[in-house]
């Protein structure tokens, strides 16, 4: 009996002694600390700010009337195009805006009416209803795997959403042993990434099968929009960003979404402007303002994207100086 209890204890000894060793490795080379961003030399937490104009949008104060001589677009979007997590001048509207004009060399400007939380439906009624107001010269939209969501696929979201934020603020309120661990960190952290990857690609392809209520009606929306610019000869153009939680490289796992998009815009009559190749196997964790805790796109991301985004008007604008 005395002979097994030793070996019980030497065993358990063992595995105490493995499991600090471990420890030890994962704080020795950093993986237990929350992963680097391309946003970290500055506090990502107050990007919130920027002017919020008369009529409520994050943009500067714009005249329905357009000024004489000025070239305009109207963005339309959600938080990606209001600029989540990131400085005012740094979203991609605000940097397009200053791109065209050094570009062009023309008094352009981009008149921002994102709001975070839209989706396609509620941008078509807003361009149909307050954007052409402003006569736009084209018009931008940019457009998020998550707006195809149904009401109720929409509601559920954010009760997890909210039911997720309680359960982490409680968890750093009272940390347990465990918590307080490198390593429980960092395998806990890999463990909830691959749940939560494969629920989230389940959903997101779920949202895009040709009977879902939600991209029915932003099918119809993206109609809806093409049929009211050809009509007023004006561009559309849909911008497509991809979920930036995800590997951007060839295991990224909405390839086929983004194809259904593209095509549905393609038929909408919009020019279809799909960043996912602008940002191939570029680090995902670079271009997120916050890690896993935000991971809207950063600067770098919105540099990107306006950059491609402005190489692709070239396609749709008359050349500078020309007659529309």
């Amino acid at each position: 009996m005395s002979r097994r209890v030793g070996s019980a204890v030497l065993l358990l000894l063992g595995v105490a002694l493995g499991l600090l060793a471990a420890e030890a490795c994962v704080r020795l080379l950093g993986h237990g600390a929350p992963e680097r961003t391309g946003y970290a030399p500055v506090n990502t937490r107050r990007r919130w700010g920027g002017p919020t104009n008369s009529r409520g949008y994050r943009d500067e104060e714009r005249s329905l009337a357009k000024p004489p001589g000025t070239h305009r677009i109207v963005a339309l979007g959600d938080s990606f195009a209001w600029g989540a997590g990131v400085e005012f001048e740094d979203a991609y509207p605000q940097r397009l805006e200053r791109m065209l004009r050094r570009r062009r060399r023309e008094r352009w400007e981009v008149v921002n009416l994102a709001r975070p939380g839209m989706n396609t439906v509620e941008e078509a009624a807003q361009l149909a209803g307050e954007g052409f107001a402003y006569d736009p010269d084209l018009v931008l939209l940019g457009y998020c795997l998550n707006d195809s969501e149904d009401e109720s696929a929409a509601e559920l979201r954010r009760a997890r959403d909210w039911e997720e934020l309680r359960e982490e603020r409680q968890a750093h309120r009272h940390p347990s042993l465990f918590e307080r661990s490198a390593l429980f960190r960092f395998v806990g952290g890999r463990l909830r990434a691959t749940t939560e990857t494969q629920r989230r690609s389940a959903n997101y392809h779920s949202q895009y099968r040709d009977d879902y209520s939600g991209w029915i009606a932003g099918r119809r929306a993206l109609e809806d929009m093409g049929r009211r610019c050809r009509e007023r000869r004006i561009p559309l153009v849909v911008t497509v960003f991809p979920l930036f939680g995800n590997p951007l490289d060839d295991g990224y796992p909405f390839v086929g979404v983004h194809d259904a998009v593209d095509q549905a815009a393609v038929v909408a009559g919009a020019h279809v402007v799909d960043l996912l190749p602008a940002y191939r196997g570029l680090r995902s964790e670079l271009l997120v303002v916050d890690g896993v805790n935000d991971e809207h796109p950063n600067e770098i991301a919105h540099r990107i994207a306006a950059n491609v985004i402005l190489s692709s008007l070239d396609d749709v604008l008359p050349a500078p100086g020309a007659r529309p």
